[in-house]
């Protein structure tokens, strides 16, 4: 069953909801107040007509208290009621409290009504004013009840020679009696809360014709904000081949220059990103992976293409002879060689190392035999290295195969002129090879090809198995340390070493993913053994192409945490020809597992020329000295003196070293007496599958 979205709220109706708040809020107040002052208002009212109406009343009535009841003097009192329909009735009392005369009341009260406190109040003529007491008549009743006394005024003394009109204590005033006044104001109510309610709906509809303008006010104020949605949404699409209208309001074009500038920003970022996707960071080339992009889709038309494999000669020699340093700049300046002699259709590549591919599109054979020839003579007759004083002349070897049929998968094309280099390089280098269909080669490609399917269904499966290694500390006797060692199953109960299958994984990239496999295997079982010893650490070796991986860091820290394993329990490893090769990658690499608290080894520490230079760079914790300087150390001083070179300079710079290749006890007691820390080899123990 779908459930249905909830409708987001818009600006203009929250707007609006306040205005609405505020003007409910404003009426109703307004509204209260009207109506809790009606009361005030009417009582108000009544006092000043009472007082009014009471004092002509008193005049009119003043006859009956000195003439017969009979006198017609009453017909102006009926006359004066009339008049004014708010009197319901008129009552007067004498002196002594008795009715004297009535109007406009059915049942007068015979008797004045009222106490002994309110009598003395209106006895009072004392004052310039009468007293007057208001009162409600039944709790029910609409009649309001107003009581004032009668008064007689005259002149005292002599008669009009001693009047005084400026003092008005002359008058002789005498209590004649009381006169009752009722009245109802129940119309003028009811008519004051019809006009109140009338009021407030006409008050109600212009606020609802405000609220209308209000809104289409409001709406015309915020669609700049709406004109912006559109382009929002596309950049939150990852859009961002668009452009924000300038506006005529301050704030919006604020918002508009602001949001121009970010897509700037992002649009330089996207390319930048699809830059160091695609082009290699030293040479500025294209990169593997876009070489592999573009082999596949020459590899699917039905054009003639063609595929150049080259390789550097001697690059290794100026690298390990002037620093990796100098190899870089050579690989620069080789790059930039390539590119002036090749077309701008044509794709030049670096592949990796000393590498680089070139991608032909529609050609023919006889114009990549003409355009290899070309690279070949002008290369080793023009390119000179000058680095340090020293001068290299430049060459290459090149393999070439033809992107001319469908029966070929993109991995098998780069294959064939992978092999057709190395026969280049196995006849003299400096030269170039095309593949051709022998069965000899032919064979060697098929089986790389089937390595690789092997290699993918070991990964898939898990069947690739892990051995461990023993690792001696040579000061406590201990073994808490273990190299991980990769094994792929053969035929029965044989294992595959590594040498046999890697190679064929380097060529097809899959070398990422078995480090991969072997971090989260390795990390799985370190979990497992550190039940029982907690003291374990793992030695894993990585491949040269995990410099290339930008996600190996986090896929070690989300393993780490995985399985809960102490980082300073890891100890990465990789060769010293490697780390040469990718010098800057390996040391920032190395910086950041060291973050995570691992610990990191150089591996075959001592096969390059100018080892000890790299020492300067690379923030190891271990040197794994190299092997064939161990195996044979008993038997060649050279051997004895360059280990114990390593073992000193070592122990100068705060690194532990290790010995690989320990095959006996005399090498294991040579190396103790040399000050050696570790030790490895099949005399210490040889590569088992459970750890004892």
């Amino acid at each position: 069953m779908m459930k249905n979205k909830s409708k987001k709220r818009t600006l203009v109706g929250d707007i609006m909801m306040i205005h609405i708040t505020y003007a409910i809020i404003v009426y109703l107040a307004a509204a209260s107040c009207l109506w809790l002052m009606t009361d005030w208002i009417v009582e108000n009212n009544l006092e000043q007509w009472a007082a009014r109406w009471t004092q002509e009343l008193n005049e009119l009535g003043t006859p009956l208290y000195e003439v017969d009841s009979t006198s017609n003097r009453f017909i102006h009192i009926e006359d004066y009621i009339e008049k004014f329909p708010e009197i319901a009735y008129v009552n007067y009392y004498s002196l002594s409290g008795a009715l004297i005369f009535s109007e406009g009341h059915a049942h007068a009260s015979q008797r004045l009504s009222l106490n002994t406190q309110q009598l003395a109040k209106l006895s009072n003529t004392q004052g310039t004013h009468k007293p007057q007491i208001i009162e409600q008549e039944l709790k029910d009743s609409p009649y309001v009840k107003t009581y004032t006394p009668i008064w007689i005024e005259s002149i005292p003394g002599d008669g009009l020679l001693d009047f005084n009109l400026a003092d008005e204590s002359v008058d002789d005033i005498t209590l004649a009696g009381y006169v009752e006044l009722g009245l109802d104001f129940s119309p003028y109510e009811k008519q004051f809360i019809s006009n109140l309610i009338s009021g407030s709906l006409i008050i109600l509809v212009i606020l609802l014709i405000i609220l209308a303008i209000s809104k289409q006010t409001i709406k015309r104020a915020v669609k700049p904000l709406e004109q912006l949605n559109k382009p929002l949404q596309s950049l939150a699409e990852g859009n961002t081949d668009i452009y924000v209208q300038p506006s005529k309001h301050q704030e919006i074009d604020a918002i508009s220059r602001a949001l121009n500038t970010t897509i700037s920003a992002l649009r330089e970022r996207d390319a930048t990103l699809l830059r160091l996707a695609n082009h290699d960071s030293l040479t500025g080339l294209y990169n593997r992976n876009y070489f592999s992009e573009k082999l596949e889709q020459l590899a699917a038309t039905n054009s003639t293409s063609a595929l150049l494999f080259i390789d550097l000669d001697h690059f290794k020699y100026v690298n390990d002879t002037l620093g990796h340093e100098a190899g870089d700049r050579m690989l620069v300046q080789a790059a930039r060689w390539f590119r002036h002699r090749l077309r701008e259709c044509d794709i030049l590549c670096r592949f990796g190392g000393d590498e680089f591919t070139i991608l032909i599109e529609s050609t023919t054979q006889e114009r990549v035999i003409q355009l290899a020839n070309k690279l070949i003579t002008t290369m080793s007759e023009q390119l000179i290295f000058i680095d340090n004083n020293q001068h290299f002349q430049v060459s290459c070897s090149i393999g070439i195969t033809m992107i001319d049929s469908d029966l070929y998968t993109p991995d098998e094309f780069l294959s064939q002129a992978d092999l057709a280099c190395h026969e280049a390089k196995r006849g003299g280098r400096n030269r170039f090879y095309f593949y051709e269909k022998l069965k000899n080669e032919t064979g060697k490609m098929e089986e790389d090809i089937g390595w690789s399917r092997r290699i993918e269904t070991a990964l898939k499966e898990d069947l690739f198995i892990l051995e461990y290694q023993p690792i001696i500390n040579m000061h406590t006797g201990n073994c808490d340390i273990y190299e991980v060692l990769l094994r792929m199953p053969g035929k029965g109960d044989k294992l595959i070493p590594p040498s046999a299958f890697l190679p064929a994984a380097q060529r097809f990239g899959l070398m990422v993913d078995i480090d991969h496999w072997v971090i989260q295997h390795a990390l799985k079982a370190l979990s497992i053994q550190r039940q029982s010893n907690p003291a374990i650490k793992f030695a894993i070796n990585l491949s040269g192409h995990v410099f290339e991986e930008v996600n190996l860091v986090k896929i070690v820290q989300d393993n780490i945490e995985r399985y809960n394993i102490p980082p300073d329990a890891l100890i990465f490893e990789v060769t010293e020809q490697v780390a040469v090769q990718h010098i800057a990658e390996a040391n920032l690499l190395i910086k950041k597992l060291i973050a995570l608290g691992c610990e990191f080894a150089l591996d075959d520490f001592g096969s390059g020329f100018s080892s000890f230079n790299y020492l300067k760079h690379l923030p190891i914790h271990y040197i794994k000295i190299d092997g064939n300087f161990i195996e044979n150390m008993t038997n060649d001083k050279t051997d004895q003196a360059m280990v114990q070179s390593m073992i000193q300079i070592a122990k100068t710079i705060g690194k532990f070293t290790i010995a690989e290749y320990v095959l006996d006890e005399a090498t294991m007691t040579l190396l103790k007496k040399l000050g050696i820390d570790y030790a490895q080899g099949h005399y210490i123990g040889k590569p088992q599958q459970k750890i004892a």
